[in-house]
């Protein structure tokens, strides 16, 4: 009779937690998402996948040489230069001799290893020989302002707090245009497009601390806070404080970008959704040719190596709900036991 009792409790006890928490009642937040239609950020990958490239490289070197096309050099020249050999890859670059105007990409990441190598004179005087006319806010012009901010730097490392590297300032003559229009679309929302494509391509290979990635940045969070959106200029300060946190006036527009956004109630976005984590080229790339060479006079087939290490297996293989329900019958039981000795 006591156990009867004993398990009614128990049920009810559980029963009473359920309907408790059905009553639970949910607030709906006051802040919300901004719209931004015209202009957001895509995400700035740091680093290369490394199984992608893993990837591509085996599928080139599975090629006889002779039937490359220069598209598959291209290709080699650009993996090659994601994985770090910036040697190998500068040599392709060289002797493909890339134009400008019809493999722009190909071209900008031939400027990236003058980049990586600090050698930003080198990089500038490749610009003025290939191209000596250059469009204004297009893709070239901002990486050539970047450049020679970079060159005014490392002689005074003080300038970036003085100096500007874009001069790209608010429009207020833009303020009333239809952000539809064509001339908005030219104006702003375009050189924007250009300045993302070339941040995203310097953010995918330099990880320290750069003072001129900050400046740029924050210029570029001017253009957008003071034309487009606090949300998305909020992400652009963000990224130019992960690259500077000296930078005191950098600081201050985050801040107060914030302030404005909590005014309206607008939601604060989570930067690392557009700024994940670095993934790292893990391989040596010419110990993976041997081993490809070796795999190949083995066997027919060729597995490719792991880049990481395999998922451990979890201690529990069932679902956690069976240790609560076994865990109560095992009490059941004890007390079972327990009440019979007891009589």
């Amino acid at each position: 009779m006591q156990l009867t009792k004993l398990v009614t409790i128990i049920l009810c006890l559980i029963a009473l937690s359920g309907s408790a928490q059905d009553t639970v009642k949910y607030v709906k937040s006051p802040y919300r998402k901004e719209y931004t239609p015209h202009f957001s950020f895509g995400v700035f990958k740091r680093g290369f996948s490394n199984e992608i490239l893993k990837t591509t490289l085996d599928s080139l070197e599975t090629k006889p040489r002779k039937e490359w096309k220069r598209a598959d050099s291209l290709r080699f020249a650009e993996v090659s230069l994601q994985t770090g050999n910036l040697e190998l890859a500068e040599f392709y670059f060289s002797e493909l001799k890339v134009d400008y105007r019809s493999e722009e990409n190909y071209w900008i990441d031939r400027l990236m290893i003058f980049y990586l190598k600090h050698d930003f004179e080198g990089g500038l005087k490749e610009i003025q020989d290939a191209s000596p006319m250059i469009l204004e806010y297009s893709k070239i012009y901002f990486f050539k302002k970047i450049l020679e901010a970079e060159v005014k730097q490392e002689k005074d490392s003080k300038w970036y707090k003085k100096g500007h590297v874009f001069q790209w300032e608010v429009d207020s003559s833009l303020f009333d245009l239809d952000k539809e229009s064509e001339s908005f679309k030219e104006k702003i929302i375009k050189p924007l497009r250009n300045l993302e494509f070339v941040l995203q391509k310097i953010v995918s290979f330099i990880h320290e601390d750069d003072a001129i990635i900050a400046s740029a940045c924050r210029e570029m969070g001017h253009i957008i806070e003071g034309h487009l959106s606090l949300t998305q200029a909020y992400i652009a300060y963000s990224l130019g404080r992960h690259y500077n946190k000296w930078d005191k006036d950098l600081l201050a527009d985050l801040k107060n970008v914030k302030s404005k956004m909590t005014e309206k109630k607008y939601k604060i976005p989570n930067f690392r959704k557009y700024f994940p984590r670095i993934e790292y080229w893990r391989f040596d790339y010419e110990m993976l040719k041997e081993e490809i060479i070796q795999s190949k006079n083995d066997t027919n087939t060729y597995v490719l190596p792991k880049s990481m290490s395999p998922k451990e297996e979890p201690l529990i293989k069932f679902p956690h709900q069976y240790i609560i329900i076994g865990g109560l019958a095992f009490i059941l039981l004890l007390l079972a036991i327990f009440l019979k000795t007891k009589k």
